[in-house]
């Protein structure tokens, strides 16, 4: 006997899981050709009669809508199939993802390292960002709502709290709502979201208790709080985790919204950006959700069943308070510089007035001569001004010649005027500061470890590592060489059950030349690198991307640049990671 069919289309398979507002099922589409898997959710409304009022099931219908516009709007969000309602029970057909929750892969694989959460982070936040960008707050987010798709290893958000609130209002007898459920899991929901005032960077807080359960293991209710200040204490657990990326996940779980990251774009931005993490500060604050507002301060249409945030600009306000002393210092400015305008005339026309009885030396413009030939810095000024000797009369016509004679020997009995006379010798310092060199870009002088290779030739020929640790991979484990050139090197390598190396990483100093790193590159290849692949790292290192990923035969790996504006190159064998 066959099941019976869900509006005489969807055939239960199995349950996936059970809550307080309904249940979820793996079902098939019998009325697709290839009898598609899908993910049925049934919700059940909180009643307290009979039949359900026409106003729950509208606002059911717009909210299933929404998630239709997330779905259609982003691939990292579960497409919506359809929706009904059948028995006062509302079902939603959702696409089906294949692949792991991050608590199922933490239950697998213990906690994973910070390079795999922050990249889980960096791939995630821009979903959020287009969430929030339709006004929307997701409102449970935790380890069980995040998929690790298999077809592409992408994080994909789950189970939306919109739909829930729509459905978690109790109606009592009068058809009127007495109250909503708070939507969200404790321990993950923040202070305002259990008030039932979430805001946007609700929704990081709840990411950020995420990310640090997959790195330590720690669930919300095991970190303990401040009595004082509300602030949940979990750094003594983050000893050997990346400072930075420890601040901003301490950031996006503070107690209040206003201490947190605003948006998901400026958590995102601060995980990317090469800033200290001791420098990030914040110029935003976070109110009550808004109508008529979005969060970059644009007018939006009102629109129903939604929720905003407003961010509001601190430094704006401040600056509309103090408009008076702005005014006040560009008055004294423009009045100070009148005075002194006033003084270098006065001054200017006194010294005229005072030589005004002197007769002014004649002078014109000469070219250099080779006395300003050995000047450099005074060749390079053609419009300098030279004084002359006096000119020499011009024969006249009608002058005889005694009086030319007597004429001559006058000039020749007159003392040389101050004109006359040599200008004295000007010494000027030639000598210039020397340019700054460039400081020789360090070489690389490391013997490179290829995968393939044993882990007793590793250390024989590299030493003991700084450190190791065991892998979520069973009977593997990473060798850590912590600054093999100080300050310039960084070495991981990766070794399975058999003791065999199966990954090498290689992070390196931004200062390193790209040659340098090219070689590297190839050696790790076995000196087997396309040009394509070379190229890639060439637009990492030139900073026209961040990332990218490459194969060559059995080996794929990835060229990244960092928090730290380190390089790092990846090498696995395919299948490994």
């Amino acid at each position: 006997m066959k099941a019976a069919l869900l509006n005489n289309r969807y055939r239960i398979l199995e349950t996936i899981g059970r809550g307080g507002f309904g249940e979820t099922y793996l079902a098939e589409d019998t009325h697709m050709p290839s009898q598609r898997k899908c993910v049925l959710k049934q919700l059940k409304p909180i009643v307290e009669q009979p039949h359900l009022p026409e106003w729950v099931k509208e606002r059911f219908q717009r909210e299933a809508a929404i998630l239709e516009e997330l779905g259609d709007g982003n691939r990292q969000i579960p497409c919506l199939y359809a929706y009904f309602s059948e028995a006062d029970k509302f079902y939603l057909v959702q696409e089906w993802i294949e692949g792991v929750t991050l608590a199922e892969k933490w239950q697998n694989e213990g906690n994973l390292d910070a390079r795999e959460v922050r990249q889980i982070l960096v791939q995630l936040l821009p979903v959020l960002d287009f969430v929030h960008s339709k006004r929307i707050i997701h409102r449970d987010i935790k380890p069980e709502n995040i998929i690790i798709r298999y077809q592409d290893n992408l994080p994909v958000l789950i189970d939306f709290g919109a739909v829930k609130e729509a459905i978690a209002t109790v109606v009592n007898t009068n058809n009127s709502s007495a109250f909503s459920a708070a939507i969200g899991t404790p321990g993950y929901m923040p202070s305002e979201q259990a008030a039932g005032r979430p805001v946007y960077s609700s929704d990081l807080y709840s990411l950020g208790l995420t990310a640090i359960f997959l790195l330590t293991g720690k669930s919300p209710q095991d970190l303990q709080s401040d009595p004082g200040t509300g602030e949940i204490i979990w750094q003594e657990y983050a000893s050997n985790i990346d400072p930075k990326l420890v601040a901003i996940l301490t950031q996006a779980i503070k107690f209040h919204p206003r201490d947190r990251f605003t948006t998901a774009r400026e958590m995102l931005e601060a995980l990317d950006s090469s800033v200290p993490w001791q420098n990030l500060t914040k110029k935003t604050l976070v109110v009550a959700p808004k109508q008529g507002t979005n969060q970059n301060n644009y007018h939006i249409p009102r629109q129903k069943g939604n929720t905003a945030a407003v961010k509001v600009d601190s430094f704006e306000e401040k600056k509309s308070d103090n408009w008076l002393v702005n005014l006040f210092l560009f008055l004294l400015l423009a009045g100070g510089l009148s005075v002194g305008a006033f003084v270098v005339g006065f001054s200017f026309l006194s010294n005229i007035w005072n030589n005004r009885s002197q007769p002014l030396p004649q002078a014109t413009l000469e070219e250099p001569t080779e006395q300003t030939e050995s000047f450099p810095a005074i060749k390079t000024f053609p419009e300098l001004v030279k004084p002359n000797k006096p000119k020499v009369k011009p024969k006249a016509e009608n002058q005889t010649k005694s009086e030319l004679e007597a004429n001559n020997s006058l000039e020749e009995s007159e003392p040389e005027s101050e004109l006359e006379s040599e200008p004295p010798e000007v010494v000027i310092d030639t000598k210039t500061e020397p340019e700054p060199q460039p400081e020789p870009q360090p070489e690389i002088n490391v013997p490179i470890i290829r995968t393939g290779s044993s882990e007793n030739q590793l250390v024989s020929t590299l030493g003991k590592p700084t450190s190791e640790r065991q892998d979520w991979q069973k009977d593997s484990r990473t060798l850590v060489y912590q600054d093999i050139v100080p300050n310039q090197v960084n070495l991981s390598y990766k070794s399975d059950g058999t003791g065999k190396i199966r990954q090498t990483d290689i992070a390196l100093a931004s200062s390193i030349s790209l040659d340098a790193m090219q070689e590297t590159l190839n050696e790790l290849l076995g000196g087997n690198a396309p040009s394509d692949v070379t190229e890639k790292l060439r637009q990492v290192y030139s900073r026209e991307t961040k990332f990218s990923f490459f194969k060559v035969d059995n080996l794929e790996g990835k060229v990244e640049r960092d928090s730290k504006d380190r390089i790092t190159i990846s090498v696995w064998e395919s299948g490994y990671e």
